[in-house]
């Protein structure tokens, strides 16, 4: 980024925390032995959040997805520290970074997919063909929808923004906002207060980000 030479931008793509945990469980085998190094990275002279449910580890194993759950949520707390460290330097940026990064909610991308994708290759001062505008209209909003870990496919946006609303439980979800309220907070993800408000798919939980 010093480097006098080059012109690097940063294009920081982000997602809420919560829908990460929720692939990261869904994709529970594929990713067990890299949560398990994610947690492993933590820093131990840091204090652990404790789980909100002490006896999730323990009786865990014996339900869907097991232990395996247990590591996909734990290391959402690694996840969202550095998360966090990151969006705190771009909030209040060093010279070298100001005008150079951009962080873009995959939440926004889906939502107003043109004008998001302006936004990105303006700051890169680049047009988006006709081409790339029709590929993303596709991708979010076409009837193709993949159930299976790693595999990408066209999908419909509502489903894509909400499925994690319907695929984690409340103490989940307050888990990941335990883990992961500051970088929430920066990036204009609301927490929520009840299991039916995590229900009522009308409310968008969206705001204006800080960034």
């Amino acid at each position: 980024m010093r480097d006098p030479t080059l012109d690097l931008k940063v294009i920081h793509l982000v997602r809420d925390p919560r829908a990460v945990a929720s692939s990261r469980i869904k994709s529970r085998h594929g990713l067990i032995r890299e949560s398990l190094q994610v947690v492993r990275s933590r820093d131990p002279h840091i204090h652990r959040m404790p789980f909100l449910d002490a006896g999730h580890k323990l009786g865990g194993k014996k339900e869907a997805g097991g232990g395996s759950d247990y590591h996909a949520l734990g290391a959402m707390e690694v996840i969202c520290s550095s998360m966090a460290k990151t969006l705190q330097t771009a909030l209040h940026p060093p010279d070298w970074l100001q005008g150079n990064y951009m962080a873009v909610r995959y939440e926004d991308l889906v939502v107003e997919p043109i004008k998001t994708l302006r936004q990105v290759y303006g700051f890169v001062n680049l047009a988006v063909s006709p081409e790339m505008e029709k590929f993303a209209l596709f991708f979010f909003f076409g009837p193709g929808y993949s159930s299976k870990p790693f595999v990408v496919s066209a999908r419909n946006a509502t489903q894509a923004l909400s499925a994690w609303r319907t695929a984690l439980s409340y103490q989940q979800i307050k888990q990941v906002e335990e883990y992961c309220h500051q970088p929430m907070a920066l990036l204009g993800y609301e927490r929520v207060g009840s299991p039916e408000e995590v229900k009522d798919l009308s409310r968008t939980l969206l705001r204006k980000p800080r960034l």
